[in-house]
Parts: C-alpha cells; sequence; structure tokens
C-alpha cells in the first residue's frame, strides 16, 4: 500500500506552507479580512481546488487508459460556509465536457472518474482522521 504524505508548518501570523514530501508546496493564507496577508488560498480552498483537480486529472487518465480522447474539460467547484462554523455545505460540482468521441463513450468515462477520483470519495464518505498530538511545552 502507497503511503501518501503532505507536511503543513506556520511559517508568520496565518500564513503556511504545505508541501508533499515529494518536492512540490503550496502557500496558504487567509484573506486579509479574515486577518491574513491572502498570499494563497486557505486550506479550505485548496481542499476544493483538490477535487476539481481531482476530476480533471482522474478523467483523462481513464480517458487514456480506455483510448479515446479525453476532449476538453472544465471543472467548477463550488461550497457554502456559514461564517464562524467549520462545516462545508452544498458542495457542487459543475463538470464541463466537449468531446468529438460519442456522448455515451464520454459519460461511461466520467462515471469510472466519480467511481475512483479519492478526492471525490474523501468528501462523499468523510474518511476518518486519526489524530496524534505530541506537545512540547516550556511551563
Amino acid at each position: 500500500m502507497a503511503k501518501l504524505k503532505a507536511n503543513a508548518k506556520l511559517l508568520e501570523n496565518v500564513k503556511l506552507v504545505t508541501d508533499n514530501g515529494r518536492g512540490h508546496s503550496v502557500v496558504c493564507d487567509l484573506s486579509e479580512a479574515a486577518g491574513g496577508t491572502n498570499a494563497g488560498p486557505t486550506p479550505l480552498e485548496l481542499a476544493l481546488m483538490a477535487l476539481a483537480g481531482c476530476g480533471v486529472v482522474i478523467y483523462a487518465d481513464v480517458c487514456k487508459n480506455s483510448k479515446i480522447d479525453p476532449g476538453n474539460i472544465e471543472i467548477a467547484v463550488e461550497a457554502e460556509k456559514t461564517p464562524g462554523s467549520p462545516i462545508l455545505s452544498d458542495v457542487t460540482m459543475k463538470v464541463n465536457i466537449e468531446s468529438k468521441v460519442r456522448k455515451g463513450l464520454v459519460e461511461a468515462a466520467w462515471r469510472r472518474t466519480e467511481a475512483g477520483c479519492p478526492v471525490m470519495l474523501v468528501f462523499k464518505d468523510q474518511v476518518p482522521v486519526k489524530v496524534d498530538v505530541e506537545i512540547k511545552a516550556t511551563q
């Protein structure tokens, strides 16, 4: 079983850098209105970006493995979030595919995408998270 990794480190104020341990990193921050400097997406926005990106990459991979042209695909993800609440609601994924391939093949490729997109499965099935906290305090 492959292990995926992510690390995050606070840089200053509420700005952080997160990486995957393979040399790729993203700076996250809060908006200026929320007390940050708007230096990058919030972690929650990054999660929605991951959902959109996962749909695109899995669809392209399904098409490649099925030897069909993926055409053009764009995915927009929107969600509602009540201020002061950590809970997202009404997550909507709008998928727009333009293809010269027969519609039935594209629909089948998208069904396989939905079944195999790991980020979508995290959103739909809410994967449990085990939290292990270690605190080294001087006082």
